[in-house]
């Protein structure tokens, strides 16, 4: 899609990359709004998140499944640790690697916040179809990964 000066549309507010900026601010801060009763950060539910699906991978494997920087990952463990919600703990053939286990706590917090996300999520898109989502989703992802094979 190319844009001409011309006519403004490199421009914000109305261009796209704009316009999908607002959208993720706006839906960050909803979504902040619907974890904060559990005293999550959007950080702290994606690292559960992974680990709900598969209990005691390393961090480098939540950094690659999130796409974060390990930094960013070791605070949000750390903070994560210090509430109990997460254990990290040597892995049992390579010393070297540590693995993140779900404390009965962490574990516990799946049946109270995913069903408060997923009735946020509902209500976030319910002016789409699943078919429009699936077509949003799979768009996003090409635009994605094309802007990362230019860097």
């Amino acid at each position: 899609m190319k844009q001409s000066p011309e006519t403004g549309s490199v421009l914000p507010p109305h261009n796209l990359p704009y316009q999908m900026r607002l959208l993720v601010q706006l839906l960050t801060r909803r979504f902040q709004k619907v974890i904060a009763p559990y005293n999550l950060t959007p950080l702290h539910w994606g690292i559960l998140s992974c680990l709900w699906r598969e209990d005691g991978l390393t961090s480098q494997g939540i950094a690659a499944q999130l796409e974060q920087l390990g930094g960013t990952l070791t605070v949000g463990l750390d903070s994560m640790e210090k509430r109990k919600l997460v254990r990290r703990r040597p892995d049992r053939r390579d010393r070297r690697i540590s693995r993140v286990w779900l404390t009965k706590k962490g574990a516990s917090l799946r049946h109270e916040a995913v069903p408060a996300v997923e009735a946020f999520a509902g209500k976030m898109f319910a002016c789409l179809s699943q078919n429009e989502i699936n077509q949003m989703m799979d768009l996003i992802g090409r635009v994605k990964a094309y802007v990362e094979e230019l860097a």
